[in-house]
């Protein structure tokens, strides 16, 4: 019986823009209105053990209070469904303004708004581990390899674990057109093993990002509105880290109501890259996107994903100044 060493890294969604505070907790409410979001992942369905990521969320900005809160659940299932993640997150943002905007009578210059958002999350892990579906060594006759039994003498303390866990963050956004943050996730590093070992922890994942937005109706003023315009240009960049695994992300694309389209690349900075094509379309409070990434490095894995998000958009009628970041 030999054993290999293992690495695995957090779920991940291609274009986290489209799924609401899943980068950073700071950018819950970040949408300024009721949002509701659904997303799904399918990766590397050549391999026959399919990954299936669905995540469902909900948040609000509390314009008054200049606060944000929402709440999140996510299913990864991996290997068949043999292993699951489930995750249930309850988040908090809070929004300080280190700059107002200066207005007159026909406008407000949004560009002079500045923020400081900071978020926390607590998240509850439900992992299960699914024995009846995993054939072990112990189970084959060493001779002719073939399997004899049913019956393993393998031994787990559990197939099912339960633990809490902390992530924080911060963004600094100008208002209308330019976001830098961070955050860091699993601040405990948390056991996550159905093995008590000791090298099961769940190392600490760390995340920055940068969007920019470019709004080809900037004159009409976007600080006293609670939807930017439909028509902008937008970039944006991200690098994680998490143990041994790295990802760094560069895209752009466009909106022009009611369809927006964007491309990106995707390196681990070493012999994995892929590219990312997004298109979606908006209409009244509905919005959905179609993700699919192209595998484009020579190592070769039959890796490619396919990602659905739909999210709907509840408005109110309150106006405060909030920075307003759409993906």
């Amino acid at each position: 019986m030999s054993g290999v060493c293992v690495y695995a890294q957090d779920y991940t969604f291609s274009n986290h823009n489209i799924v609401p505070f899943s980068l950073n907790p700071a950018m819950a409410g970040n949408a300024n209105a009721i949002r509701l979001g659904l997303n799904y992942r399918q990766q590397w369905p050549k391999l026959g053990n399919k990954y299936n990521t669905v995540r469902a969320s909900y948040d609000q900005n509390f314009y008054k209070r200049m606060c944000s809160a929402g709440l999140s659940y996510a299913l990864d299932s991996y290997a068949g469904g043999i292993y699951r993640t489930n995750e249930i997150g309850l988040v908090y943002a809070h929004t300080f303004q280190l700059k107002s905007g200066k207005s007159n009578k026909f406008s407000i210059n949004a560009t002079d708004g500045i923020f400081l958002r900071l978020g926390v999350q607590a998240t509850y892990f439900i992992n299960t581990f699914d024995v009846s579906k995993v054939t072990f060594a112990d189970q084959y006759d060493l001779g002719t390899g073939n399997l004899y039994g049913s019956n393993t003498t393998e031994e787990f303390e559990h197939d099912r674990f339960h633990f809490a866990d902390f992530n924080v963050g911060a963004a600094l956004c100008v208002q209308g057109f330019l976001t830098l943050g961070a955050a860091m996730y699993h601040l405990s590093e948390p056991e996550n093993g159905f093995q008590k070992t000791g090298n099961n922890i769940l190392h600490r994942r760390f995340a920055a990002h940068v969007n920019y937005i470019k709004d080809l109706e900037l004159s009409n003023g976007l600080f006293g509105r609670n939807s930017i315009s439909d028509t902008y240009l937008f970039a944006n960049a991200s690098y994680q880290s998490q143990d041994v695994w790295k990802q760094l992300d560069f895209g752009v694309g466009g909106f022009f109501s009611p369809f927006m389209a964007g491309i990106s690349l995707k390196s681990d900075l070493s012999e994995v890259s892929y590219v990312s094509f997004m298109v979606g379309t908006s209409i009244k409070n509905l919005q959905a996107y179609y993700v699919y990434d192209l595998f484009t490095s020579q190592k070769k894995n039959g890796s490619w994903s396919h990602e659905i998000a739909l999210i709907y958009i509840i408005r109110t009628v309150e106006r405060y100044p909030c920075p307003v970041v759409y993906w």
